[in-house]
């Protein structure tokens, strides 16, 4: 909002000075066809955006909108995955898989992917996922199609269970962060 209101407030200095400089005389000609251009092109992204918002409300009004947020128990264990250091690996679910192909037994993500990851399928798989456990079953403990396993790599080269370790890294937050946030 802010942001937009700096570029409305720029966009209208730019057409006083615009005003000003030809009304004086001061401009180089074809000056003011590229500012009245790219007013022109300011001024309809504007309306398409507005347009867009619209839009959004119009259908979330009718239930009918983008998925809701991510509930925020959710979304505080997603936060702790994506500002870790450690490798998120995923596990293919039997020997035999991964004998195929020639494929590495395990992908490696870093925290800040491992994360978008799980929330895009969260929005995408757990839009009625409303609790913690249910979350770390269905969405947090392995992949969707192919069942293969999340890990974390610890520093000393020990993987444990993605579901244990977000248990232990949420114990161990301070209890001001544990509480859950009402929107």
């Amino acid at each position: 909002m802010i942001a937009s209101l700096t570029r409305v407030g720029m966009i209208a200095r730019l057409a006083m000075i615009a005003t000003v400089t030809s009304t004086l005389g001061l401009g180089a000609a074809g000056c003011d066809e590229k500012l009245q251009a790219y007013l022109t092109n300011a001024s309809a992204r504007q309306q398409a955006r507005d347009t867009k918002k619209a839009e959004e409300a119009l259908l979330k009004a009718r239930g009918l909108g983008p998925a809701d947020p991510v509930v925020p128990e959710i979304a505080r264990a997603i936060q702790v995955v994506r500002t870790s250091d450690y490798d998120f690996l995923i596990r293919k679910a039997t020997p035999a898989k991964r004998k195929q192909k020639g494929e590495a037994p395990l992908k490696r993500h870093n925290g800040f992917d491992f994360a978008a990851t799980l929330e895009s399928k969260t929005r995408w798989l757990g839009r009625d996922v409303t609790d913690l456990p249910t979350w770390l079953d269905e969405i947090g403990s392995s992949t969707f199609f192919s069942g293969d396993a999340y890990l974390v790599r610890l520093p000393d080269g020990r993987e444990m269970s993605f579901r244990t370790w977000l248990l232990e890294e949420l114990a161990a937050l301070p209890p001001d962060l544990q509480e859950t946030a009402t929107p």
